[in-house]
């Protein structure tokens, strides 16, 4: 389901942003906040990531505002997949709460913001302005939990650290989609590589998160907030 809005002809849109939530209804929301500024024009709000990839393709918007409970979808890939889909779009994520497999994810991504919804729309707002500027942009609480190091940002030693916060961005791709019950064989399919290679991703991750078996793997992706249950 998409919807296509327009900016009053008389005002500028300096900004072009695409909008993509779960539930229609928060679309439409975020997309009046935006609409009511003179410097932003929301070209749709989806609730379909391919519809946003296709209007990132011939509408060349400058940010992409992506609900962040979509990547915990069984229909959708992890963070990497999501910027390659959409191309070189800054994409902002916006989730319900930090989770901490996401912000891990999307750390080491770059042009990939990431606020939480309890953020104020003036801070959203600003966040989009800095990351169309090719800044990293997270909001308050999630700074307070991160920091910007020579190796990139990571999580602060003083917070929680997640056990995935290690892992690549296709081991965790790798990770979601086995604790959704995916074979290496499907795995590969999936994401279009090879079973060797996805089995090597497999092992890698299960080394870096100390654990033998798949059903602990199951386990721990489920206790870190990547998938649901």
């Amino acid at each position: 389901m998409t919807r296509s809005l327009r900016t009053d002809s008389g005002q500028p849109a300096t900004i072009r942003l695409v909008i993509v939530t779960r539930h229609q209804l928060d679309g439409d929301a975020l997309a009046a906040l935006f609409h009511a500024q003179p410097d932003f024009r929301v070209l749709c709000t989806t609730t379909d990531i391919k519809v946003a990839s296709a209007v990132g393709r011939h509408r060349s918007p400058d940010v992409v505002l992506l609900d962040a409970g979509l990547l915990a979808s069984g229909g959708l890939q992890g963070v990497a997949s999501i910027v390659e889909q959409l191309g070189a779009t800054p994409i902002l994520l916006l989730d319900d709460e930090i989770n901490q497999a996401r912000l891990a994810a999307a750390l080491t991504v770059p042009h990939v913001g990431y606020f939480t919804r309890s953020a104020p729309f003036s801070e959203l707002a600003q966040g989009v302005h800095s990351l169309v500027k090719g800044e990293r942009v997270f909001d308050s609480l999630v700074q307070s939990r991160i920091h910007q190091t020579s190796q990139g940002w990571q999580f602060r030693h003083d917070q929680h650290r997640s056990p995935l916060a290690n892992l690549t961005p296709r081991e965790l791709e790798v990770l979601r989609l086995i604790a959704l019950g995916n074979t290496v064989k499907e795995c590969a399919e999936i994401l279009e590589l090879s079973p060797s290679t996805v089995d090597n991703h497999k092992s890698r991750l299960m080394k870096k998160l100390g654990v033998h078996k798949s059903l602990d793997l199951t386990r721990l992706a489920i206790r870190e907030g990547l998938v649901r249950v």
